[in-house]
């Protein structure tokens, strides 16, 4: 029982840093205010890491670095050990076996008998080499015989079958190809299928990404006023459409939104700063609507129709 409730206490441990870590916000700061960029990137309220080499990854990098320039303990020199003069070792003749003994008893042969013995050999050799030449002649003159009674043979022909219809192959070419065609109209099925259920859990996890506090600042300047008047136009039309655009897509919550032309200056403004946040939730709670809707839009009503097809292919037969 104790063990049992150990692993239940680290189950629900375990569960509940998985619920925090899924509930807590991550995201950070950006601004890009008089030519400078700055960010910083939390989880909740903790400073993760930012532009000016602060946070819980700025602190782990100091400390590293503070780690490898403490200067290392020199190492005592090591005292060298006396030599010792060693005296050669005189080597001990070892007393022979009795095998060994034996073995010097046994006279050696004679030169004179083993060059005769070889001349008898090399005789018997060449005698048999001749017979096995003479037998080799005859052989290839019987194998070419055989092989042009082989080649006078005639050969039978294959009688074409009077059943055999020339229309067969292209009716089975029809087939293939149906069949390829019908492969890939499934396939773009299917793949239409998994986007018309996957939108709207897509669109779930986009609008989990919240920019709040959206602040633009922007002087279009130039020194010609009909430039300025022109390039005005063209920049304020991109700006508004494209929060426009990104509201409908992500959540936006918008702070000032200023855009004005600078007309006789040579340089002009670019402010913007803004704050950007997502929780890791979201994205499973799409994830698990994907899968449901998935399960029973698609899966399961096309796993219904193709058993009701079998059935009736088979009541037929």
């Amino acid at each position: 029982m104790i063990v049992l409730k150990i692993l239940l206490y680290i189950l629900l441990a375990v569960f509940g840093i998985i619920l925090i870590v899924l509930i807590t916000p991550a995201g950070g700061e950006f601004s890009y205010i008089d030519g400078k960029f700055t960010y910083k990137v939390k989880l909740w309220i903790f400073d993760i890491m930012n532009s000016e080499s602060g946070g819980l990854y700025g602190w782990w990098k100091k400390r590293k670095a503070k780690k490898k320039d403490k200067p290392k303990k020199p190492k005592k020199p090591k005292k060298p050990k006396p030599v010792k003069d060693k005296k050669p070792k005189k080597k001990k003749e070892r007393e022979k076996y009795e095998w060994e003994k034996e073995l010097d008893d046994i006279p050696v042969n004679d030169p004179e008998a083993d060059i005769k013995a070889e001349g008898s050999t090399s005789s018997e050799a060449v005698s048999e080499s001749t017979t096995g030449n003479a037998v080799s002649d005859t052989e290839p003159v019987s194998e070419a015989a055989s092989t042009d009674e082989k080649k006078k043979k005639p050969k039978h022909k294959k009688e074409k079958d009077p059943e055999d219809d020339p229309f067969d192959d292209d009716e089975d070419e029809d087939k293939a190809e149906d069949e390829e065609k019908s492969s890939i109209s499934d396939k773009i099925e299917k793949i239409v299928d998994i986007w018309e259920s996957a939108q709207r859990p897509m669109l779930k996890i986009f609008k989990g990404f919240k920019l709040k506090d959206l602040y633009i600042d922007f002087e279009i300047a130039d020194e010609d006023a009909c430039d300025c008047a022109l390039k005005y136009g063209k920049y304020s039309a991109l700006i508004y459409n494209g929060i426009a655009f990104f509201s409908e897509l992500f959540t936006v919550r918008l702070k000032t939104i200023d855009v004005r032309p600078a007309f006789g200056v040579s340089k002009g403004r670019w402010d913007a700063a803004g704050k950007l946040y997502f929780r890791l939730g979201t994205m499973v709670i799409a994830g698990a609507w994907f899968l449901i809707t998935y399960l029973f839009r698609t899966f399961l009503p096309e796993k219904l129709r193709k058993r009701k097809m079998k059935k009736s292919a088979a009541r037929q037969k």
